[in-house]
């Protein structure tokens, strides 16, 4: 019985410590489970991020925060499984409740790449930075009608929760963003706390969910896209941003400036301006922007 069991034991501890690509095939939005739960990649966040109480964009980068990425592994695991992966992101965008709590990340049992982080990623089935990330990561403009159908859906949320002290925020998972120059009132209820945080916490979400969708039109080459508001702003201070560092005249191939080595420029596509491929460009938000962002997503839609 013994020499019978061991197979068996062998298999299932294969099971356990075998990379997801190694093991029995998984259906999409199992992996999209695994890899947004166990992402793979993790830093230690020192300081907190903070945005002024109109919180601009950040272009062109998800507002991120919890110091989860994706590990080389899973990156390769997107992009071999990318049919499946987008059928399965546009079905879950459309199934995210703004109301559902967020469960608690399990701590990763086996990080590929772990630094001295936390070690865990986010609820797959709420609203969070690696569902976006996933989707620009894989290009997925097939997403942009799911996008602006959970865009709006969290826009009217935030609306009401603005109108009615008894509407609770939407809800979202991820985002750690603090608000700044405000007044920190220690007495102040913690069910008060909560809700303002929530809701502040959801309007950067629904920043980034406007930002990812002009980066995936951006990025596909969409002419109608570079004449947005957003743009407009964001290659000016990409040009501001290069002409105050030192590096406006920046070709590939040149030596960074002295005392820039630690910067990482490529050239942006659409201005032939050398970027940070760290940095963002704060962009001011306005409802008009949004809808004309909306409108281009809207036309690029109509025409594939």
């Amino acid at each position: 019985m013994v020499g019978q069991m061991k197979p068996i034991l062998l298999a299932a501890f294969a099971a356990l410590v075998l990379p997801l690509s190694a093991q029995q095939p998984v259906s999409p939005e199992a992996l999209l489970d695994k890899i947004v739960t166990y992402p793979g990649s993790y830093a230690q966040v020192c300081d907190v991020m903070t945005a002024p109480a109109d919180i601009p964009y950040r272009a062109y980068q998800v507002t991120s925060f919890a110091g989860a990425s994706f590990s080389k592994a899973n990156l390769a695991l997107m992009e071999g499984n990318r049919g499946g992966l987008v059928k399965a992101l546009r079905k879950r965008l459309l199934e995210i409740d703004f109301l559902r709590r967020p469960v608690d990340p399990a701590k990763d049992p086996a990080p590929e790449e772990s630094f001295d982080g936390e070690d865990v990623g986010c609820d797959p089935r709420v609203l969070n930075p690696l569902l976006l990330e996933m989707i620009l990561h894989l290009k997925a403009t097939e997403a942009l009608p799911e996008l602006l159908v959970l865009e709006e859906r969290l826009v009217k949320g935030i609306a009401v929760a603005k109108d009615s002290v008894k509407a609770a925020p939407p809800v979202v998972s991820g985002w750690y963003v603090g608000q700044e120059n405000f007044n920190h009132d220690e007495n102040e209820p913690e069910a008060k706390r909560d809700r303002r945080v929530n809701l502040f916490q959801s309007r950067v979400a629904q920043r980034d969910l406007v930002l990812t969708m002009g980066r995936l039109l951006r990025e596909a080459g969409y002419d109608p896209y570079r004449a947005t508001a957003i743009e407009k702003a964001y290659l000016k201070g990409l040009k501001a941003e290069a002409k105050a560092g030192g590096y406006l005249n920046h070709k590939p191939g040149d030596p960074l400036p002295a005392g820039k080595e630690y910067l990482e420029l490529v050239m942006d596509p659409f201005s032939n301006v050398p970027r940070d491929i760290y940095a963002s460009v704060a962009v001011p938000y306005s409802r008009e922007s949004r809808d004309e962002v909306r409108a281009v997503a809207s036309k690029w839609i109509s025409e594939h």
